[in-house]
């Protein structure tokens, strides 16, 4: 009997994500099966059935994608799951909520390489508590950078900050950056600002970006019009937009984020042996591709 390549997709929104179940399938699986609105509770239950109805033979043809709105929903999800499962009833799994692994990870990887490295480097995130947000500040500090989460709310951003220092580490901290006046006094001392917010929103204006001092990498994560930071086309690919500033463009992370993503579906799909993708994964994908 030929076997086939399920993929379950577990989601904590109401409906999983069709850009998800689009990737799986050009990855290669036969079928993705998703479920909503899934908890802690219904995860384990999903799993169960999940690893024991395919046999021990069947677990390296089946895969887990936990993905959703609430990253931490979404990590408690990853870790029950995990748990339930034992040798040889393992499956293996990818996680990647709202596609905030991927993005995060292709975002801060570019402006890596567009810097030569984050050690000793200073970073703004703009929109910071949405889930892009804190997972670049998550991977920025990690790797030696410093991070202020910026946020209309001074208490969000200040208790995303001190959440993402207890688990990650690194020197960080949050900035209520609602307006120029509030933003401008923290974006002229960083070497990086990165505009995370929902999509359709200018967070970064041009009469904000002509007074900043130059040698700064600005990025944007909006492809949907008008651009998160004025003047910044989505494909933009480290291009001047303001003197000696240079952005880049949602598009330009995009195709690394859509390469990533599609390996990481294509890794969990033909692995022989059980593994587990994240943040870290993603980066590491991001980072030999730039390479």
């Amino acid at each position: 009997m030929e076997r086939k390549h399920l993929l379950y997709l577990f989601s904590t929104d109401a409906s999983a994500s069709p850009f998800d179940i689009n990737m799986a399938y050009d990855a290669g699986f036969h079928a993705v099966i998703p479920y909503g609105n899934v908890t802690e509770e219904t995860g384990t239950l999903l799993i169960q059935d999940i690893i024991f109805s395919r046999g021990p033979k069947g677990a390296k043809f089946t895969a887990l994608f936990i993905g959703g709105n609430d990253v931490d929903l979404a990590e408690t999800i990853r870790a029950a799951a995990i748990k339930s499962m034992f040798p040889p009833f393992q499956v293996s799994v990818m996680i990647d909520p709202k596609g905030a692994y991927t993005t995060a990870a292709a975002l801060v990887a570019k402006v890596e390489k567009a810097l030569g490295g984050l050690s000793g480097r200073k970073a703004a995130i703009l929109g910071g508590t949405g889930p892009v947000g804190r997972v670049a500040a998550t991977l920025c500090a990690k790797n030696g950078c410093e991070v202020i989460v910026g946020s209309r709310s001074r208490e969000a951003a200040d208790r995303l900050a001190k959440g993402i220092a207890e688990k990650a580490g690194g020197k960080i901290a949050g900035a209520q950056m609602g307006t120029d006046d509030e933003k401008l006094p923290i974006l002229k001392g960083v070497d990086v600002i990165l505009a995370t917010a929902k999509a359709g929103v200018e967070i970064l204006s041009r009469s904000a970006l002509e007074v900043l001092p130059a040698g700064k990498v600005v990025a944007d994560v909006n492809a949907v019009p008008p651009s998160g930071v004025a003047g910044l086309k989505p494909e933009d690919d480290l291009k001047e937009i303001a003197p000696g500033i240079r952005g880049i463009g949602a598009l330009a992370t995009g195709v690394l984020k859509y390469d990533v993503e599609m390996e990481m579906l294509e890794t969990i799909r033909t692995s022989k042996e059980f593994i587990v993708l994240d943040d870290g994964s993603a980066m590491d994908i991001a980072r030999r591709r730039l390479r």
